[in-house]
């Protein structure tokens, strides 16, 4: 059976899913039969747990638990897939985690080979992957500072879904980095239909702008210390309500507050969309197990 020929249950349903987190030690004994998985054109062999599929994927489930004769062979075969990203998958399935130095290559961030990732784990109908690839993706720019290159927004635009909260935090990473330089002098070309989401996003409010803070009830005591809203720059009267940051301390009055959205763009501050709303802007939990929520910078990281 091929990955195209497999009628998947339906979308997002919880079919061969479970809302629990999965542990090794706790289902090792239900372990029972193994699954043979064919990845590319020369049909690289995986012998990988039927269980540990199905329970994470509704793809694998209807594979290898359904009605159709290779439930019986239970082997699957993807001839359009790369071996090596699969392998990577493998990996996350026995573990539930990526390794960050897989993802480096000559010292630099290999932002392509978690596209390649997220696009696997979302054909294979993985969304506990996928949110951890974007976990990854996150903190790798983070930490390293760093952004997508030209090619890799391909990847992102033709190898990806439309709708993938993937691509909401690519345009988040070069909306509130320092990217304009990268932009205009990248020797590559952008992919058109990037460069057309970020000139509309900077152009618009977000929400992105106001969930990426911590944010507290603040009223001005006097005009000695009051401020003006960073949204409207309207200046605060004494004791009216508005809300302040306790990272960088930027203030919002309450009708900015209440209409949700803000500005995007570059800033020198620490609060950024993808540490202090992460799960809320970018991942999916139709699945699995819904994160701690992230609104207002409460949660965990």
């Amino acid at each position: 059976m091929t990955l195209g020929s497999i009628p998947l249950p339906p979308p997002y349903s919880q079919a061969g899913t479970s809302s629990q987190r999965f542990s090794l030690v706790t289902n090792f004994k239900t372990f029972t039969t193994m699954a043979e998985i064919f990845v590319g054109p020369k049909e690289t062999r995986f012998l990988v747990h039927r269980e540990l599929l199905t329970h994470h994927s509704p793809f694998f489930t209807a594979a290898l638990n359904g009605s159709f004769a290779e439930s019986i062979s239970q082997t699957v075969k993807l001839p359009a897939e790369n071996p090596a990203i699969f392998e990577l998958c493998v990996g996350w399935l026995y573990t539930s985690q990526l390794d960050p130095l897989v993802f480096f290559k000559d010292g630099k961030p290999a932002y392509y080979t978690l596209l390649n990732l997220y696009a696997l784990a979302d054909r294979l109908a993985l969304e506990a992957l996928r949110n951890q690839t974007i976990d990854q993706i996150s903190d790798l720019a983070e930490q390293t500072n760093s952004v997508l290159t030209p090619s890799d927004t391909r990847i992102l635009y033709e190898e990806i879904r439309d709708n993938a909260p993937l691509r909401a935090l690519v345009i988040d990473l070069f909306a509130f980095k320092k990217t304009d330089k990268l932009l205009a002098e990248h020797p590559d070309d952008w992919h058109q239909l990037f460069l057309r989401d970020l000139t509309v996003y900077l152009k618009r409010p977000c929400a992105a702008s106001l969930l990426r803070h911590s944010l507290q009830l603040w009223r001005p005591v006097s005009w000695q210390v009051t401020k003006a809203c960073d949204e409207c720059s309207r200046v605060l009267e004494p004791g009216a309500r508005a809300s302040a940051c306790v990272s960088c301390v930027k203030v919002y009055c309450l009708r900015c507050l209440q209409r949700g959205e803000g500005k995007a763009g570059f800033e020198t501050g620490t609060c950024r969309p993808w540490k202090g709303a992460r799960c809320r802007l970018y991942h999916e939990h139709r699945e699995t197990e819904a994160c701690e929520d992230l609104v207002m910078g409460r949660g965990r990281e």
